[in-house]
């Protein structure tokens, strides 16, 4: 059965990888090639204390199986799911092994296995037999990975559909956000730490080692010094565990197909009347602030935002530096713009309430009045808390001027993107156990990320001009200069989206019900199929990577005299040729963001120009 699974799983990979999802498989497995070579490398790497290699290879490992816990959460289900076959009689452990061999198909698989080679090389360096060891328990690590990933993804299914889930989905969901953009600093920190001469402290190594993930390194290690009954041990219970994991997987492919967690209100609760959420609009404000606190996926669009801004500025106190802490709230306020920019997305075809009542500009107002109350608190208390902990009090006139102007011009810029740059997602009674399984909306987030950074800039402005001829009244006046330009983005872009859903929301109903088809008919009655799907793709993915870690960071170190290389090749030549290397990154960057634009813009342009179904029936009529 694993035969015909395998075969099953490759055709569908070999038919459905195609456009956007190709570059992002091609982006992913160059990165994950990448790692596996560090892996590899670190393992044959010298060292002043060598028993320091074995707890970071443990630590690397651990890596290698967070990623597989968050794999599937970051790229939504398997190609093949047990419900595929729940009405096939085939025994539920027979199942289980023949999806597990098809798991191993596939280039995340094979990248894993590439880093797992690691554990072979480091082995080598101890002697012969801890080498001939090493091959057997490698491979055991792998498919206890696969099988963990498989047994955790079915289990959080469970859960993933209320509000507890929502939130741990979010918070993993940032995590490996914040490791994939900021990850680099812990190799800093490693690197320019005492670690590498003194080691870790007894309570780490035991931790690290103690890991299920770590016992191919105990086992080993307990090779090369002698100790067979530890060398035989830690296999032996890494099979055991991988049994057990099979196990559960083939119970839970048994279970029934759960009903979704149904989130009530309160029962007897009378309806709000008066106050200032009265009238139209109130109405509106309290529906989405329901949503908000109800609706799964809207919990995880609100604790991505908080999640990957404490991360983001906590990550360097791992080499004790607090330069980032004054900056959570308005990183906070600037990554909730890429999280809810699509939320007339997100709640489906339910558009058409709005467009048969009428209450468009309600609708437009009331949603950016409850994405206020919801964000600014939090954004608040992070600017006020981690500023006055950093104890840099020259960034309090800057940050009180970025976070008026970065919620306001939040509030206008996911509203315009709500409805100028709508893409359609399932209605909310059709969506699947995992929230992240939603409208890809990767290129529509890059851009505002970036968008998001034009409405403080005037605010900022003033304020550095005030600090640059001492003018402390003139710092203080990006403040008021920041509420003013929130207020203005927010009313304009606002009122284009209100014009927008007036004028041709019934277009965008028909898009929300549709879906965004691969192909759509001419005048002439051919097909216009999207095209540059995949270019657009690694657009995206290779236009951030040139912008910001191969840009923009490196520029900031060479100009701040600030010796970190990582892995910015601009740091490792003389300042004289790495400054030029920076700014040609950052143009190809902003170069390959422009096409992407430019190549999402001309499909939908493309769209646009052809006949909807309805008209060419009625050429075919006349």
């Amino acid at each position: 059965m694993a035969g015909v699974l395998i075969r099953m799983k490759l055709s569908i990979i070999r038919n459905s990888m195609t456009g956007g999802r190709a570059a992002w498989m091609l982006v992913g497995a160059v990165f994950g090639l990448l790692f596996a070579a560090a892996t590899i490398w670190l393992s044959l790497v010298e060292l002043p204390n060598s028993d320091v290699l074995g707890d970071l290879l443990a630590g690397v490992f651990g890596m290698w199986t967070l990623g597989w816990l968050i794999g599937p959460l970051w790229g939504g289900s398997a190609v093949l799911r047990a419900d595929h076959f729940t009405l096939l009689p085939v025994p539920r452990r027979r199942l289980a092994v023949g999806l597990l061999g098809a798991a191993f198909v596939g280039i995340t698989t094979a990248v894993t296995a590439l880093g797992f080679v690691g554990l072979i090389t480091y082995g080598a360096r101890l002697g012969l037999v801890p080498a001939l060891l090493a091959v057997p328990v490698a491979a055991l690590q792998l498919i206890f990975v696969v099988l963990l990933s498989r047994v955790v993804y079915a289990l959080f299914g469970v859960v993933a559909a209320s509000r507890a889930g929502a939130a741990i989905t979010g918070v993993l969901f940032a995590a490996m956000l914040v490791l994939t953009q900021s990850g680099w600093m812990i190799v800093v920190a490693v690197m320019y730490s005492d670690i590498l001469e003194t080691g870790f402290s007894h309570a780490t190594t035991v931790t690290l080692r103690a890991i299920p993930s770590s016992w191919g390194v105990v086992a080993v290690d307990a090779a090369g010094r002698g100790d067979w009954l530890l060398a035989v041990a830690a296999p032996v219970g890494l099979a055991v565990l991988c049994v057990l994991l099979l196990l559960v997987w083939s119970v839970e492919l048994g279970n029934p197909r759960r009903a979704r967690a149904t989130i009530r209100g309160s029962a007897g609760r009378a309806p709000v009347g008066g106050g200032p959420l009265d009238g139209t609009t109130g109405a509106v404000v309290r529906k989405e602030l329901r949503t908000w606190w109800r609706d799964p996926l809207r919990t995880t669009t609100a604790v991505v935002p908080i999640a990957w801004a404490l991360g983001t500025v906590l990550l360097p106190l791992t080499f004790d530096a607090r330069l980032l802490l004054p900056w959570a709230g308005p990183a906070l306020a600037l990554f909730a713009i890429t999280s809810a920019g699509n939320l007339y997305g997100q709640d489906g075809t339910a558009l058409w309430q709005t467009m048969t009542t009428g209450t468009e500009r309600a609708d437009v107002r009331g949603r950016q009045w409850a994405y206020l109350i919801v964000f600014t608190p939090p954004v608040i208390a992070l600017s006020v808390a981690f500023t006055w902990w950093s104890g840099s009090t020259w960034t309090w006139p800057w940050v009180a001027a970025a976070v008026p102007a970065l919620l306001g011009g939040g509030a206008g810029l996911i509203i315009y993107s709500s409805v100028f740059g709508m893409v359609p997602g399932p209605d909310a009674h059709k969506r699947p156990s995992n929230p992240l399984e939603r409208a890809d909306t990767t290129g529509q987030s890059n851009v505002l990320f970036w968008v998001g950074l034009v409405p403080p800039a005037p605010a900022l402005a003033v304020v550095y001009l005030g600090t640059r001829f001492d003018q402390p009244w003139l710092t203080w006046a990006g403040l008021p200069v920041g509420v003013l330009t929130g207020v203005a983005v927010a009313w304009v872009l606002g009122g284009l989206a209100v014009r927008k859903l007036s004028e041709n929301g019934s277009d965008l109903l028909h898009t929300m019900r549709t879906g965004r088809p691969a192909a759509v008919r001419n005048a002439g009655g051919t097909d216009v199929a999207r095209k540059g799907g995949t270019a657009e793709g690694l657009s995206w993915g290779l236009g951030s990577i040139l912008l910001v870690p191969q840009g923009i960071l490196p520029l900031v170190f060479i100009l701040s005299d600030v010796q970190v290389r990582s892995w910015f090749l601009a740091m490792y030549v003389r300042p004289v040729f790495g400054v030029p290397i920076a700014v040609v990154s950052i143009l190809a960057g902003v170069a390959l963001y422009a096409r992407a634009v430019m190549t999402r813009v001309d499909n939908r342009a493309g769209r646009a120009g052809a006949p909807s179904p309805a008209e060419d029936r009625e050429v075919g009529l006349v």
